[in-house]
């Protein structure tokens, strides 16, 4: 039971990286980094992972620089 609401949390977690990772390759990246403008896709594939784990403190990042 606990390991089902663990993993449900998890994937919930996974699925909102995943789709905020499309919000920051098309406009976030350059707001918190000028020098990722006009980066090839394999960066952008180098850092996926990253952005999908750690989108929760990209979001605050983000929002700091508005």
């Amino acid at each position: 039971m606990i390991v089902d609401i663990f993993l449900g949390t998890l994937v919930i977690y996974l699925i909102i990286g995943v789709l905020f990772s499309i919000y920051f390759y098309a406009k976030g990246s350059v707001r918190i980094d000028e020098g990722v403008k006009g980066t090839p896709w394999h960066f952008k594939l180098i850092i996926f992972p990253g952005v999908v784990l750690f989108w929760s403190v990209l979001v605050r990042k983000l929002m700091k620089k508005s």
